[in-house]
């Protein structure tokens, strides 16, 4: 009985062993998006998109964060939602993260749901102002040497039917990238899932953030006829404490010509 209960603490230290270190052990996602909607100027345009933030550090003053997204050389910067939320204390942590990007590229930022219900919602929408980033709602035009391409941003809210196609959108959640694909987008960027938070050992999404089983959209990319979907597995955690399979990641996307 001694030796049973011995190897499932083990087992169960091992477990909590590994779970902290998925939780905490940061990745950088790549992709390319190849179309003809990108203009020649904008070839090898480099968006890194940050999502899911929870408020949660990689390191003092997010050093390591701040390390992957430099590195990646953005052209711009995607926060695509769900910085802080209930639990949140303070926004240090988002600070830290906007101050340490402030200058290094254009960032815009859309809303999710944890934003949306934080106390700290107003504050937050003043420290993006502070550090000089867009908070997307709507149309805004990208410009790179006299080119541009048309960026729509939303938060969780999704709105049914829209004005004009976008090349680029950043829409916290993916569920309605069937939508976004019959009226026309090109590249959409999206987090929210986690990743499943919790997934099977070949990356599956199991459960997501809010219990729900087997999430249609999790991580990765989805196309549907000429539009392509990438969605972030996002940095921090929601409800359930911990990552499963689901590391942490930033997505760098690079743009090309068709």
């Amino acid at each position: 009985m001694r030796k049973l209960l011995l190897a499932l603490l083990v087992l169960a230290a091992a477990g909590a062993f590994f779970a902290v270190q998925q939780t905490n052990t940061l990745r950088t996602a790549r992709y390319t998006w190849q179309s003809d909607r990108v203009p020649p100027a904008f070839d090898g345009f480099r968006i890194v998109q940050v999502s899911d933030l929870h408020n949660k550090r990689f390191g003092k003053e997010q050093k390591r964060l701040l390390a992957a997204i430099r590195e990646a050389g953005p052209d711009m910067i995607a926060l695509t939602g769900d910085f802080a939320d209930k639990a949140t204390r303070n926004l240090d942590a988002v600070e830290e993260l906007l101050a340490g990007t402030q200058g290094l590229a254009p960032i815009y930022f859309v809303e999710g749901n944890h934003d949306l219900n934080s106390p700290f919602y107003g504050a937050l929408l003043a420290l993006l102002s502070q550090y000089g980033v867009t908070v997307l709602d709507g149309y805004a035009q990208l410009e790179r040497d006299g080119e541009s391409m048309r960026m729509l941003g939303f938060g969780y809210w999704t709105p049914g039917e829209f004005d004009l196609p976008a090349d680029i959108a950043l829409s916290h959640s993916p569920d309605g990238f069937p939508a976004f694909a019959r009226q026309g987008f090109g590249l959409v960027l999206s987090g929210h899932i986690h990743g499943g938070q919790i997934a099977l050992p070949n990356g599956r999404a199991f459960v997501g953030p809010n219990g729900k089983l087997f999430p249609r959209y999790s991580h990765g990319e989805y196309r549907q006829g000429d539009s392509t979907m990438l969605v972030s597995r996002g940095l921090g955690i929601s409800r359930i404490p911990f990552r499963l399979f689901a590391p942490p990641e930033i997505v760098v996307i690079e743009l090309k010509k068709g």
